[in-house]
């Protein structure tokens, strides 16, 4: 395999995908969605890996809801790594706002995919499409769980649109027998952030150092660095152990305070702005009917989900980068490009 098709490479994991892909020697075929999104993308590879980095990458203009161009854009290439799916930084008006996109996305990719003979595909998914809808308490997960969106539990329109995406991923390959599937599931994936596409896990560390929160909600996620969730794009891709496969890609949990004492640690001078102290459940609950990030979240105080990463270590030969260390990484970029 020499030539990657990368959907969504604008976005802040489809850009860290990217880089690590012209660092392994590919050559990229990329998609975003317009011209403003494909110069700065190629401004930020520029400046990560140099002029000479850019004759690696191709880019087409391509939007989730239409099948214009996945074809044409997809000739030539050997595999596709299927990242571009929306992520709101709030709750939507609508749910079809997110899931239509999401699952056209899958069905524009795919059909393009067997219209070019193209078998390997590596699918980006979310632990979204792991934790939710189940019996009230569970905390403990692994691959083998899948978001029940029958369960009767409200399940957030985001872990809706990435299980459902995921399930029409994996009945494209139950129905063409010739594909080869992997999909990835990333936890709260935080790192260097490389330009003003932050992704909406990084956008609760810019609040908290702004000091637009008064303290952290009492509940905690599953972390990954992005750098490792890039990384396990390619040694899935390059390793057929994983075809037929789902592989949750996270580290150490951590609760919100323990986030926020991370970013302490790396960035005291932020002591008078971001408030490392847990609050009351029902103060979060009255703060999330006027932030629409709390809102996403707030049915989920009280746990700290814990996801097993056996798998990833084994199947894909990852010893991924410290939660902490992902934290403190994203905090110091934040800096650096002068966000917070």
């Amino acid at each position: 395999m020499k030539n990657i098709f990368i959907s969504g490479i604008s976005g802040f994991i489809g850009t860290h995908i990217t880089i690590e892909g012209i660092k392994r020697g590919y050559q990229i075929t990329g998609t975003t969605r317009n011209q403003q999104k494909e110069d700065e993308v190629k401004k930020t590879i520029e400046k990560v890996l140099g002029v000479e980095a850019l004759k690696s990458l191709k880019v087409f203009h391509c939007d989730l809801n239409s099948p214009d161009n996945w074809q044409e854009a997809m000739k030539g290439c050997d595999a596709i790594l299927h990242v571009a799916s929306p992520f709101p930084l709030g709750i939507p008006k609508q749910e079809d706002d997110i899931i239509k996109p999401a699952r056209n996305g899958v069905k524009h990719v795919m059909d393009a995919a067997l219209a070019n003979n193209i078998s390997r595909v590596v699918q980006t998914s979310s632990i979204a499409a792991i934790l939710y809808g189940h019996e009230k308490g569970k905390i403990n997960f692994d691959e083998r769980d899948f978001t029940n969106l029958n369960s009767g539990v409200l399940v957030s329109a985001y872990a809706k649109s990435k299980t459902l995406a995921e399930q029409d991923m994996w009945q494209y390959a139950k129905e063409n027998p010739s594909l080869k599937i992997t999909v990835i599931n990333p936890g709260f994936v935080l790192g260097p952030i490389l330009n003003k596409e932050i992704g909406t896990s990084a956008d609760i560390i810019v609040k908290m150092m702004k000091g637009e929160f008064p303290g952290t909600p009492k509940m905690g996620f599953p972390i990954i660095d992005v750098r490792d969730v890039a990384a396990a794009h390619f040694n899935a891709l390059e390793n057929e152990i994983s075809i037929g496969q789902r592989y949750a890609i996270v580290n150490e949990s951590l609760w919100m305070k323990d986030v926020a004492l991370a970013v302490l640690e790396a960035c005291p001078e932020y002591k008078n702005k971001l408030k490392a102290r847990e609050l009351p459940n029902w103060l979060v609950k009255i703060a999330s009917l006027f932030d629409k990030t709390i809102r996403m979240v707030k049915d989920e105080l009280g746990l700290l989900y814990v996801v097993n990463n056996d798998k990833m270590k084994k199947d894909l030969k990852m010893a991924p980068i410290s939660s902490v260390i992902a934290v403190q990484e994203t905090a110091k970029s934040l800096i650096d490009l002068k966000i917070v």
